[in-house]
This record gives C-alpha cells, structure tokens and sequence, in this order.
C-alpha cells in the first residue's frame, strides 16, 4: 500500500472500524500483489484464485482480534505465505518466502488481478464489514467492564480520555472534518492524481471525451473544497455536494479505479474515498 503514511495509517483505523469503504480500498490496493505472488507459485490461476480469497479472509478475520501486528499489507502477505505453504509442496517452502519476501520488498513487477478476483475480494470485503464492526463494539465493551474499579482503572482512564474525546470531538464537529479534509487532498496531491489520469486517457477527445471531462469536474471540485475558507460557507458546501450527486462523480471514480492498476488504482481510490466524505459532509 504505496499512500502516504497518515493515509494509509487512516486507512488500517477505518478497516479496524468495520469500514466497508476502507476495506474495499483494502482488497484493491493489494489484489496486484497478492495475485502475483500466488501465481508464481500454484500452477493454475484458479488455485491462485483460491489462495488470495482465503489469505483476504484470515487478514479480516485478523482485522477481529485485540492485535493487528503490522499494517495491512505487511499482514496479509505474511498470511499469504501461511496459506501458500499449506496449498503448495512441502519443498517449495523456500521458494513461497523468497516469492513473499520480493513481494514485501516490492522489487518485481505484478500481474494485475483478474476482474472476477478483484470482485471477489470486495464482496468478501462487504460481508466481513458488519462482523468486524461488531466484533470491535465487543472488544470496547470488554474493555469498560476490565477498567471499572480501582485507581488504576481510573488512571488508564484518564489517559484513554484524550484519544477518544478526539474522535468524538471530530465526529460532531463539522468544521474539523472538513479542515481535515482538505489536508488529505493537499497531502495525497489528489488534484495531480486526476491530471495524471486524464493525461493517461488513450483518446481523450474522440471516445472517451466524456471520461476526460468527468476527470476535470473531479478536478474542480477538489480545488473548490481545498480553496474553500470555511465549511461555513454553506451554500457553496452544498453546490459542491450537489454536483458530486449530480455528475455521478463517485461513479467515474469508482469506474477509473477499477479499471486500473497498481499505483494508480491505490491513488483512484483515496480520490472515491474523499469524493465520499465530501458528500457526506
């Protein structure tokens, strides 16, 4: 997960949440990686198929557990050795974790991941979602009953305080949201993002004329939101969100990540994420 690292640190915090959004920006961002190490293991592309859907399913399940040791991509390709240890002969060891070790070092090129996998790996994604949202109400609800008595508790309480009021304060306040927002644009170079892919168009004024125009209202409304003073500025908050509903602008996004790989998948579907947020806003 090549983001930027307070992106990608969001990211594994939403997916912890049960986030089905993050989660499926989860299954995209390393579908690629995943696949190629699989394949250049298994000999068919159906048990490659098969090994990338049980190492996404161990990783949410992980998702469920007090400790998640790593960030997600480090954990599921460590899951992914498992699973291709046990799919594979037992004399292949050697070679499943020096295929997983390039992989982790990012030093070989990858094998985009067939539609149906991809398809695959965010439905499971959708499924896992409510499970793992639960699974952590659970987690918070042992932890109340574990810290309810003793100076001790209320000394860890204390220092649990800051980290929630945080969030909460986050949660209920607007203005911050939007301010932190527009630090996620500013810092994932979102607007540069989309120039890229629009340069990348094959026939940008005969065919796909309507995707590059598509590219530059994504790019509008992300220099409105970033040049925006205030979220006070009400109207112009909501004709924003207006036109994101209007041109089906998540749509196009959405449509552009899936119909891209590697690099520029992952950057596509920070850009859905924000898209998202700002609609919801």
């Amino acid at each position: 997960m090549r983001t930027d690292n307070g992106v990608e640190k969001k990211i594994l915090w939403a997916c912890r949440r049960g986030d089905a959004d993050a989660l499926r920006t989860g299954a995209y961002q390393l579908a690629d990686e995943l696949y190629t190490a699989a394949l250049a293991v298994l000999d068919d592309e159906e048990s490659a198929h098969s090994a990338v859907v049980e190492t996404w399913q161990r990783t949410l399940t992980a998702l469920q557990c007090w400790r998640f040791a790593g960030d997600l991509r480090g954990r599921a390709l460590e899951l992914l050795r498992r699973v291709l240890s046990q799919m594979a002969d037992p004399q292949h060891a050697q070679q499943i974790a020096e295929i997983v070790g390039r992989a982790r070092a990012a030093s070989s090129e990858v094998c985009p991941a067939p539609d149906e996998l991809v398809a695959a790996l965010t439905g499971l994604s959708d499924r896992m979602a409510p499970v793992i949202a639960e699974s952590r109400q659970r987690r918070k609800r042992r932890l109340r009953l574990a810290l309810s008595g003793g100076l001790l508790v209320l000394g860890v309480l204390i220092g649990l305080s800051g980290a929630f009021y945080n969030r909460v304060l986050i949660a209920h306040n607007p203005q911050l949201q939007f301010e932190t927002l527009q630090r996620r644009i500013v810092a994932a170079q979102l607007r540069m993002v989309i120039q890229q892919a629009e340069m990348e168009l094959v026939d940008p004024t005969g065919a796909q004329a309507s995707v590059r125009e598509g590219y530059q209202r994504i790019g509008l409304v992300l220099e409105e939101i970033i040049n925006a003073a205030s979220l006070q500025q009400a109207s112009r908050l909501r004709f924003v969100k207006d036109r994101i509903a209007a041109q089906k602008l998540l749509q196009l996004a959405r449509h552009a990540a899936y119909q891209s790989s590697g690099e520029q998948r992952k950057k596509l579907m920070i850009v859905v994420l924000v898209l998202e947020e700002a609609a919801n806003l």
